[in-house]
């Protein structure tokens, strides 16, 4: 029997509608159930119900902690990132925090080739008094994208990012797992 996640992201397909019905922070889409927030599966197997609890505690970020979230905005130089999880002491700890990564271009219409809205990244922070990461080192960087013409996920072939819909291909800063957002190694994503 497949092993289910018990930490999720916003996306993640946490169940099939016939297995559970949805609940608390998750949403039924083409018969399945999909996790709306980052935190952990909560599963109600009497009444058949699965939701994601977050959390509400505040735990503030260290410098060196590694950070995964979401690309919220583009400013000029700074892309900021809404943090929904970070690693510390080898657990996945639930946030709800914001950071800004500088980028190199100074032109806001170049960014593309790095990050996009919308981009999931793992950042490491490099200062916390403003917040600041990086994704430039190696293990860093975009973990899933979409295609900025029509949305569609992003999927990486021979070190390029394709859209399978239109056929686009973009750049971006990707990490070497790219389209593998598994974070701690030992659960699998449904398909």
């Amino acid at each position: 029997m497949e092993q289910l996640k018990d930490i999720v992201f916003p996306g993640d397909i946490i169940a099939k509608e016939e297995e559970y019905v949805s609940g608390k922070n998750t949403q039924d889409i083409d018969g399945d159930v999909i996790s709306t927030a980052f935190g952990k599966v909560a599963r109600d197997d009497k009444s058949l119900i699965i939701s994601v609890n977050t959390t509400k505690q505040s735990i503030p970020l260290r410098k060196s902690d590694i950070v995964y979230g979401k690309v919220i905005k583009l400013l000029n130089k700074e892309a900021i990132v809404l943090v929904s999880g970070f690693i510390r002491e080898g657990k996945l700890i639930p946030a709800n925090t914001e950071t800004r990564i500088r980028l190199p271009i100074p032109n806001k219409t170049m960014y593309s080739h790095i990050l996009t809205l919308g981009d999931l990244v793992r950042a490491r922070i490099i200062s916390t008094r403003p917040s600041y990461s990086t994704i430039f080192e190696g293990g860093l960087g975009v973990l899933k994208s979409r295609c900025t013409v029509c949305r569609n996920e992003l999927t990486l072939e021979n070190g390029k990012l394709v859209c399978k819909n239109c056929g686009r291909v973009e750049q971006r800063k990707i990490a070497p797992d790219y389209g593998n957002i598994n974070i701690l190694g030992d659960n699998h994503e449904r398909s």
